[in-house]
């Protein structure tokens, strides 16, 4: 049987080869070093590895794209052949992504900007810090991500509530709410809202003003998709008091444009598309299980519904 051709590009595909090499002698990975160099190979290919580098090429002919990150909108909006099956990394995401809300959820609670503005200027303020213990999470989206992070911080929160398509409950959360059965009004002041949907046409300025007017002195975590939020009615949000602040690690366009003034606002917190960023190992591991659940055709987690978009 002739070898199946994939081909990769971009940030860890030297690695990616060399891992193919040694583990799957029946494919034979090619390495494209730049985009004239992807359009040569990429007529010779049968499956596609890495991070979105397809953009307004001819992909009709391929079989597979197993993507190196876990959101997988970039490449939904080439409109992928019918017969394309899309997979998606998932590795140890989770629990970077748990490390990264807990310790930002940490220094809200313990007032930790004020007491370095409070360093700084030598006074004395015993301003008491917040419990964990007595906060509600609220997630937006009830996926394997949002799993993970529930699971860390259950032990440590008052309640954790999920926000789905079905409203069906899912293990870590205490309860969970469909959108259609949603009342944002109704939902806890002071509670910690921590945003995980994917990019689709459903979540598209999703947070907006008419949701973030309904809220009080909510910390807001966005580590989902820039595009679910409107980044202008966030910054009135902040302003109004609806949001205390704002941990931003996704944009609409990124990198985040300088003339932003999501960089300078004192409430808001902005860090470059880090919370789950993907490491070599992550897709060493999402891969193996990838390949296997495609040369089966079994169902699998790491396969992609394209028409919900996740």
């Amino acid at each position: 049987m002739s070898k199946k051709n994939i081909l990769t590009y971009g940030h860890l595909a030297e690695g990616f080869q060399a891992f193919i090499a040694h583990e799957y002698p029946e494919l034979n990975c090619l390495l494209a070093k730049d985009k004239e160099e992807v359009e040569k190979l990429l007529p010779t290919a049968h499956y596609i590895a890495g991070f979105n580098f397809l953009s307004k090429m001819d992909i009709d002919h391929i079989e597979w794209i197993h993507s190196f990150g876990a959101g997988v909108d970039s490449f939904i909006k080439l409109n992928l052949p019918e017969k394309c099956t899309l997979t998606k990394t998932k590795g140890k995401m989770g629990q970077r992504m748990s490390e990264y809300c807990l310790s930002y959820i940490l220094q809200d609670l313990n007032r930790t900007e004020l007491y370095k503005i409070n360093q700084a200027s030598k006074t004395w303020d015993q301003v008491i810090p917040k419990s964990l213990s007595k906060q509600s999470v609220i997630f937006f989206g009830t996926g394997n991500i949002s799993t993970d992070i529930a699971q860390v911080l259950q032990p440590m929160v008052k309640n954790i509530v999920g926000i789905n398509t079905s409203g069906k409950n899912k293990e870590f959360f205490d309860v969970c709410i469909s959108f259609d059965n949603l009342d944002i009004g109704n939902l806890e002041a002071n509670a910690i809202v921590i945003n995980t949907l994917p990019a689709t046409e459903k979540t598209q300025n999703l947070f907006n003003k008419e949701f973030f007017s309904q809220l009080e002195n909510i910390l807001f975590i966005n580590i989902g998709r820039g595009n679910s939020v409107d980044e202008a009615d966030l910054l009135e949000a902040l302003d109004q008091k609806h949001i205390r602040q704002a941990v931003l690690d996704v944009f609409k366009q990124e990198p985040l444009p300088k003339e932003s003034t999501l960089w300078e606002h004192p409430k808001c917190i902005v860090t470059p598309h880090i919370s789950g960023i993907t490491l070599l190992e992550d897709v060493k591991q999402s891969f193996k299980l990838a390949y296997e659940a495609v040369k089966s055709g079994d169902e699998h987690k790491l396969l992609v519904n394209t028409q919900k978009g996740y």
